[in-house]
């Protein structure tokens, strides 16, 4: 099977209207971070449950996403990419007029629906209209997205919770949701040559209830404990479900998802380190915003201009990465970037109330150097052991791995943060006799949850290591 071949002068504006989605959707995750503090108090909900706009999030997309592929082969691009943009306009409208946090999550779950098959068209496209020999770009291209967003995301977020409330940011993502829509109306045109197949409704419904029901059972663990029966058994039945849903594949003539891309060696790890890069950034894109203004007492602008400097590392590194890709240093880039993401969480892990928030800076940008170095690197590699045919069942096989990873990943952190804190708070009885001491006793206690979720993403971090280092550099070739 060929992909079909885009004149030079239209794929430049194809690629931009690709790239904008991309960071409007990216845009839309990292912008929520820093109103998370907020939120709780307006929505009157706690930190394992605001966790759902995130986790809930990246649950459906991940869920969607072995469907991307069956989605991308069977229907015409640009059509699929536009009711893709509509359904997360959508969800970005429900989202902004949102009057309780049950309508909130209801928009973000339907922005997810939208951003889930995106995610993983996105770089179906761009493998598509790029033959292997300028894969350097498209590296380069997500990897300044990957920058961009979380560079302006948590400051202008910050600046517009601070002044306009929580809403504003959502009338943020909104326009330029609209404005990519438009866009790929007159720019996007039919790329990926297709297969008429049918669709294993099973398998779908293996895969929902497989997804949904591990992250559910993850993220009850938080408020039920780690060994209630309302945690273990859906983790376990989805845990089934899932390898269920995993051999049925092997067996179809026609799979929902290629399975056979995880025989590839440099692929399977590839799809692991994305999915270890994922969490480490999920997990300190949750963390510091909590830390920065509920233990330092920063505002929200405060804590997004904090963070601007390492996002702002990133975007900076995205051409380099694409340069160093198309030198074939992935490997040796992937290796260096686990190491140094590793050591800067341990720095970070180290934090107390009294750390200079310059340092916080400085250690943070490093974290995101080794990021630049993970992230896009790694699914290029993967990308590249695979034949043009199996680049849309790649793309989402790694998505895949990589968002339903981050979910349960993060789930976990965030329940360990959460017991942790909650066993080393004080006793209730203290507020009444000494409340200045229960407010010192809770920052720390809060504190030290915050450190032991972090040494946990340390263990997470240096997992990454041994995958990156186990990384060949071959030629192999799967082929359908």
């Amino acid at each position: 099977m060929q992909t079909k071949t885009v004149p030079t002068e239209k794929r430049f504006w194809l690629v931009a209207m690709v790239v904008l989605g991309a960071f409007v959707t990216m845009l839309n995750q990292t912008v929520l971070a820093v109103a998370q503090p907020q939120l709780m108090t307006a929505l009157n909900v706690n930190t394992t449950t605001v966790q759902w706009l995130s986790t809930g999030y990246t649950l459906i997309g991940g869920i969607l996403i072995p469907v991307t592929a069956w989605l991308a082969d069977r229907y015409h691009t640009k059509w699929l990419y536009v009711t893709c943009q509509l359904i997360f306009v959508i969800g970005t409208g429900i989202a902004a007029t949102a009057n309780s946090f049950s309508i909130l999550l209801v928009g973000r779950l339907i922005q997810a629906v939208g951003a889930g098959v995106l995610s993983g068209l996105a770089m179906v496209i761009l493998y598509s209209v790029y033959d292997r020999t300028e894969r350097g770009v498209p590296t380069a291209l997500m990897g300044m997205v990957f920058g961009l967003a979380p560079a302006i995301g948590p400051t202008l977020g910050g600046y517009l919770v601070d002044q306009f409330g929580w809403r504003s940011i959502f009338y943020l993502v909104l326009p330029i949701a609209l404005l990519t829509l438009l866009g790929s109306l007159f720019f996007l045109s039919d790329v990926v040559a297709h297969r008429t197949t049918p669709l294993n409704w099973p398998s779908v419904g293996l895969s929902t209830l497989g997804f949904g029901s591990l992250l559910y059972g993850f993220s009850t663990i938080g408020t039920a404990g780690w060994w209630a029966v309302s945690s273990t058994l859906p983790i376990g039945i989805g845990g089934l479900l899932v390898a269920w849903f995993l051999y049925r594949q092997t067996q179809l003539p026609h799979p929902v998802l290629q399975v056979r891309v995880f025989t590839s060696w440099n692929f399977s790890l590839s799809a692991i380190l994305s999915a270890i890069a994922q969490i480490c950034m999920v997990a300190i894109e949750f963390i510091l915003p909590l830390y920065l203004q509920n233990l330092r007492g920063l505002t929200a602008i405060q804590s997004g201009l904090t963070l601007l400097p390492g996002a702002l590392v990133m975007f900076v590194l995205g051409p380099v990465v694409g340069q160093l890709m198309a030198k074939n240093k992935g490997r040796q880039m992937v290796l260096v970037g686990t190491v140094t993401m590793t050591v800067a969480t341990i720095c970070l892990s180290l934090i107390s109330l009294t750390t200079p928030i310059w340092l916080i800076v400085f250690i943070y940008a490093l974290r995101n150097i080794g990021l630049s170095f993970v992230m896009m690197p790694a699914g290029t590699i993967g990308m590249n052991a695979l034949s043009q045919e199996l680049i849309s069942h790649g793309s989402s096989g790694n998505n895949m791995v990589r968002q339903v990873g981050a979910a349960m990943g993060t789930s976990l952190l965030i329940s360990v943060l959460q017991n942790v804190a909650t066993s080393h708070a004080p006793a209730a009885q203290l507020l009444k006799t000494n409340r200045a001491l229960y407010a010192t006793q809770m920052h720390t206690a809060f504190l030290t949850g915050i450190q032991t979720t972090l040494w946990l993403t340390v263990g997470i971090s240096l997992l990454g290591i041994v995958t990156a280092a186990l990384l060949k550099n071959d030629t192999e070739r799967v082929t359908p």
